[in-house]
């Protein structure tokens, strides 16, 4: 199983806004099996969607969050897992409400932007997934060496990235850029 976080920021939520909306997309590059999604944002999240839209155009609403609550953040899993095949592509969408209407707003004056804190506001998208393609994992026998290496490799670069994170700053390039 893999995760994704797909955080999307470099947005600002107006002061007073009701109804602000963010959304991003995400390319499916191998076929996958989708097994769950956790929405996340902070006290001024309202409502998020999952949807995909399929090679031949056809689109489809994953997950449908309406009344949003910061207070229950679910993992939302498929009973059984849903294939997308390559070349899919998310679109998410996220709703704020940054007006005096919603009783969990600390400040309806302030422009919000994409932070850490939970006066700040986030617009994550996580994903659980499974590649279709083997991996050659049985349960009790030793991991194949290419497999181990490749995971030994991207959990050092994660661990050389964060060393670019600087938590005072709306930028996520640390997960992606070279450390070099």
């Amino acid at each position: 199983m893999e995760t994704n976080l797909l955080p999307h920021s470099g947005w600002t939520i107006p002061p007073g806004d009701p109804n602000f909306e963010v959304t991003n997309t995400h390319e499916i590059e191998e076929d996958i099996y989708l097994l769950s999604m956790g929405p996340h944002m902070h006290y001024r999240g309202k409502a998020m969607r999952y949807e995909v839209e399929y090679p031949d155009g056809e689109r489809e609403t994953l997950l449908w969050v309406p009344d949003y609550d910061f207070n229950w953040q679910f993992l939302y899993e498929y009973q059984e897992p849903k294939f997308l095949p390559a070349g899919s592509v998310m679109h998410m969408s996220w709703w704020f409400d940054n007006s005096t209407q919603n009783r969990w707003n600390p400040d309806s004056t302030a422009a919000v932007e994409y932070g850490p804190e939970t006066t700040d506001e986030m617009a994550n998208a996580r994903i659980y997934y499974a590649p279709t393609t083997k991996r050659g994992i049985v349960v009790g026998n030793d991991i194949p060496a290419d497999i181990l290496e490749t995971a030994q490799k991207e959990e050092q670069t994660r661990r050389e990235r964060a060393t670019l994170l600087d938590q005072s700053q709306d930028d996520l390039s640390w997960l992606t850029e070279d450390s070099d």
